[in-house]
C-alpha cells in the first residue's frame, strides 16, 4: 500500500483533536488521492469532535461556523482553510437530494457507510493506518466506481451521486461497476430534481477531466439525462480541458438560441453564455478557430470595443436581426486575426463588400 503522508498542519490538527479526547481521521477523497499517488487538493478531517467542541480546541485559529448545522467547521490555519467535520449519520432524504435531518455519531464506521462510493469511503488515521469497510481499496486496484451498500437506495438518496459517478468516471479513468452502473441506469428519471446549478458544476467538472471523452462514449445515457434539450451526443473532439471550449463542442450541433437556452437552465454566469455561443456560432473548433479563441479571451475583446455599431451597418443596408449580430461577429474575428484594422472607416469597408 501506498504511504500516505498528510502534511504536518493536518498531523497537528488531528493531534490536538486527539488529545483532547476526540477520534480523529481524515477521510475520503484525499485518502482516495494519496493511495492512488495523486497529490489530494484539500485534506479533509473527520472527527468525533462536536462543531462547538472543534472551535474550541483551537483558540488561536479563525473558525468559519458557517457549515456548523451539518457538522462542518472550517479552520483558518496559515497554510490554508480545512475542513473539519463531525462522524455523522444522515436520516431521511427528501427531494431526491438532501437528508431531512444530520445525527452525529463517534463512529468512523458509521460515518463511512454514508459515502457515496467505495472508493470515497476510505479513512486514514495516523497511528491506526488505513480504515477500509467496504472494499474500497480492492475497488482502487481494479479500476473500479462501486456505490456503498444498495446503489439503488443511494441513488434515490441523492440523485447528485449518478452525474458524480460519471464525473468521477472520467476524472480517474474508472469504469462504474455493472451492479451500480444499472442502478443508476434505471434512476435517470430522479435527475430533474436537481437544480441546474449542480447539473452544471457536475458536469463542467466532468467536461474539463483527462477522460471526459472515454466518459461520454461510455455512459451517454447519463449526459443526456441531465441535458434532455440534445438528442444524442457530438463525437468527442480534442480542445482545451477549459470551461468554454468544453462546453462549446459538447453543444457545438446546437443552433445558438437553443444553447444559450440550455445554458441558462443550467445557471450559467451571462458571460459565460456569451462566450460559448460566441464559439458555436463563429468559431469552427478547429486548431485555428481555438487559437482564435484564445485571443479573444486574453484580448477581453467585445462588440461593444468595434469602431462601429450595429447602427453603423443599418446605415448601410444591412436589415436588424440575427443577420446583423453575425457581421458584427464577423468584424470582432476580423479584428482579433489581424486581418482588419479596428477603424471605422476599415470595418465599414469590410461591411459593405460582404452584404
Amino acid at each position: 500500500m501506498p504511504k500516505i503522508s498528510p502534511p504536518g498542519h493536518i498531523l497537528e490538527i488531528i493531534s490536538r483533536l486527539e488529545s483532547r479526547g476526540f477520534e480523529t481521521w481524515c477521510a475520503g477523497g484525499c485518502v482516495r488521492d494519496a493511495l492512488l499517488l495523486r497529490e489530494p487538493s484539500d485534506w479533509d478531517i473527520a472527527t468525533a469532535a462536536l462543531p462547538q467542541e472543534t472551535a474550541a480546541c483551537f483558540p488561536g485559529l479563525r473558525v468559519l461556523e458557517t457549515g456548523a448545522a451539518h457538522g462542518t467547521v472550517t479552520l483558518i490555519t496559515p497554510k490554508g482553510p480545512v475542513e473539519v467535520t463531525t462522524l455523522r449519520v444522515d436520516g431521511e432524504y427528501t427531494g431526491h437530494r438532501r437528508p431531512i435531518g444530520v445525527s452525529f455519531s463517534r463512529n468512523i464506521k458509521e460515518d463511512l457507510a454514508r459515502r457515496d462510493f467505495t472508493v470515497n469511503a476510505l479513512a486514514y488515521h495516523p497511528e491506526r493506518g488505513l480504515l477500509d469497510p467496504f472494499g474500497g481499496q480492492e475497488d482502487l486496484h481494479r479500476g473500479l466506481l462501486r456505490c456503498v451498500g444498495d446503489p439503488m437506495r443511494r441513488f434515490d438518496e441523492d440523485a447528485l451521486r449518478i452525474l458524480r459517478a460519471a464525473r468521477f468516471s472520467a476524472a480517474l479513468g474508472f469504469e462504474i461497476e455493472k451492479g451500480t452502473l444499472s442502478a443508476a441506469l434505471d434512476s435517470l428519471g430522479l435527475i430533474k430534481s436537481l437544480s441546474g446549478e449542480r447539473v452544471r458544476q457536475e458536469l463542467t467538472k466532468l467536461l474539463c477531466a483527462p477522460g471526459a471523452g472515454t466518459a461520454l462514449k461510455r455512459y451517454p445515457r447519463i449526459i443526456l439525462a441531465a441535458l434532455p434539450e440534445l438528442s444524442s451526443l457530438p463525437s468527442p473532439q480534442e480542445v482545451p480541458p477549459e470551461l468554454v471550449p468544453r462546453w462549446a463542442a459538447l453543444l457545438r450541433d446546437c443552433a445558438p438560441d437553443s444553447a444559450r437556452g440550455l445554458l441558462r437552465r443550467l445557471r450559467f454566469p451571462n458571460r459565460e453564455i456569451s462566450e460559448i455561443t460566441r464559439l458555436i456560432r463563429q468559431l469552427p473548433l478547429t486548431p485555428q478557430g481555438l487559437s482564435l479563441w484564445k485571443r479573444l479571451e486574453t484580448a477581453g475583446l467585445t462588440l461593444k470595443d468595434l469602431a462601429v455599431s450595429g447602427g453603423d451597418l443599418i446605415s448601410l443596408g444591412y436589415s436588424p436581426g440575427p443577420g446583423l449580430g453575425a457581421a458584427l461577429e464577423g468584424l470582432l474575428r476580423g479584428v482579433l486575426s489581424g486581418e482588419l484594422q479596428n477603424s471605422r472607416e476599415a470595418l465599414l469597408s469590410h461591411a459593405a463588400k460582404n452584404m
